[in-house]
C-alpha cells in the first residue's frame, strides 16, 4: 500500500468510437517525483504526461482494428509527430493510421494546420465532428459535486453506474 501512495490519480484518458461508445479508458497517474519534475520543467514533463496515454491507447487500437484507422485528437497535428517518432510509428504507418483534429478543437489551430488536419477538409469523413470524448466528459460534469471528495473506489463506482444508466 505504501508503494502506491506516491501515485496521484489526476484524470482519465478515454477512446470513443464515432457513435460515442467508450472503447478504452484508463486512469492517468503521475508519481510524486514526476510531479516535482513537472513543476520544474513544465514543457518537457507536459509532453511526457500527454504522450504516454494516447500512445498506449493507440497501440491497443492498432492491434484490435488494423488497417485504415482514423483517430481524432485535440492535438492530432502535433501528436502525429510524436506517434511517428515512437516505437509505434512504423506500425501506424504500415496500417495507414490517419490522425485528425476534431471540428471544435480544429478552429483553435492556425489556418495551415486546419487544411491538413481539420475534419472539414479531409475527404471521406462525412459529417463527423470528432469530438466524442467531449460529449462523454460533458455528461460526467453532473458527477463532479458528488465525487469530488469520494475515495477512488467510490469515484469509479459512480462513473461505472453513470455509464450503465446511459446504456
Amino acid at each position: 500500500k505504501c508503494m502506491f501512495s506516491v501515485f496521484d490519480k489526476s484524470r482519465i484518458f478515454i477512446a470513443v468510437c464515432c457513435h460515442q461508445f467508450i472503447l478504452l479508458a484508463c486512469d492517468m497517474v503521475k508519481s510524486g517525483e514526476l510531479f516535482v519534475y513537472f513543476c520544474i520543467v513544465v514543457s518537457l514533463a507536459d509532453v511526457f504526461l500527454s504522450a504516454k496515454y494516447p500512445l498506449a491507447i493507440i497501440g491497443h487500437l492498432l492491434d484490435i482494428y488494423g488497417k485504415h484507422g482514423e483517430i481524432t485528437y485535440d492535438i492530432g497535428c502535433t501528436f502525429s509527430k510524436t506517434l511517428r517518432n515512437s516505437s509505434l510509428g512504423p506500425c501506424a504507418h504500415e496500417l495507414n493510421l490517419w490522425m485528425m483534429v476534431g471540428v471544435f478543437h480544429g478552429h483553435a489551430h492556425n489556418w495551415m494546420c486546419q487544411i491538413d488536419w481539420h475534419l472539414m477538409y479531409i475527404d471521406g469523413t462525412g459529417h463527423m465532428e470528432g469530438e466524442g470524448c467531449e460529449h462523454i466528459f460533458s455528461s460526467l460534469n453532473e458527477l463532479a459535486h458528488s465525487t469530488c471528495h469520494a475515495s477512488p473506489f467510490h469515484q469509479h463506482q459512480a462513473i461505472k453506474q453513470h455509464f450503465s444508466i446511459l446504456g
